[in-house]
């Protein structure tokens, strides 16, 4: 990577984007960070400055193709190529406990869109920088449902497009010395912020051999791993953050 490379964050107002913000800020990162709603992101750009980095901030939804190449076009004009991109942003669409006969198209087709068609996007936009300069990383957040979900079939069929389209990209741009990879976290303690009725951290704590959920800390230092010199041979992996339960129903 540069010696100030650029990397873009989606995704970055909510608790796990932000706290990836803020480790790689601390890393000397500069900043790209995107979200579809423009408040959450002014206090993550403004702790992100106050660490030393550059910080652009881009309002779009990424489930565009405009909203996507908004990203890069942010990272040109403010200073230079993307060297990097964390795709944070996705989440279940509908009821946490929707089972199958329960999906609406409407929820179905939203799920797709920010879990699956977004990091399509995201990925054709900054491929063009990396590629030109034979260096990049890809980061993509999944989750462990990509196994599969009795709860959310929508949302584990997401996830699991966006490691295959993951995997397949890696085995494209390898050659360009661009890596991609997922990481899939467990229980987190921001989907009990964020989606009501999902288990507590508490309830996380019970269901994996370590004894704890991760913390958006956890997931923000396997981003940091990725990104970092010491990943440069590690391409077209899942890394599961999960304290230690595996994917499966």
């Amino acid at each position: 990577m540069d010696a100030r490379p650029c990397v873009v964050i989606t995704g970055a107002g909510g608790l796990m984007g932000s706290a990836v913000a803020a480790t790689l800020a601390a890393e000397g990162y500069d900043l790209v960070l995107n979200d579809r709603r423009e408040g959450s992101l002014l206090p993550v750009a403004k702790d992100a400055r106050e660490a030393g980095a550059r910080v652009a901030t881009v309002t779009a939804d990424i489930s565009t193709v405009e909203g996507a190449q908004a990203l890069t076009a942010a990272a040109h004009e403010q200073w230079a190529a993307v060297a990097g991109l964390v795709h944070v942003a996705g989440g279940i669409k509908g009821p946490v406990k929707n089972p199958v006969w329960s999906i609406t198209p409407a929820e179905w087709a939203r799920t797709m869109a920010v879990n699956a068609d977004s990091i399509f996007h995201c990925v054709q936009a900054v491929l063009p920088d990396m590629m030109a300069r034979r260096r990049g990383r890809i980061v993509a957040i999944g989750s462990t449902s990509w196994a599969g979900s009795p709860d959310h079939a929508h949302y584990a069929a997401a996830k699991a497009a966006l490691v295959s389209f993951i995997r397949s990209v890696a085995t494209q741009v390898g050659p360009y010395d661009v890596t991609a990879n997922v990481i899939a976290p467990g229980g987190t303690v921001t989907f009990a912020a964020d989606l009501p009725g999902f288990p507590t951290a508490a309830e996380w704590a019970t269901r994996n051999p370590l004894g704890r959920p991760n913390s958006p800390e956890d997931i923000a230092g396997a981003v940091r791993f990725l990104l970092g010199p010491d990943a440069r041979n590690i391409s077209g992996q899942v890394l599961t953050v999960a304290g230690g339960l595996n994917p499966c129903l």
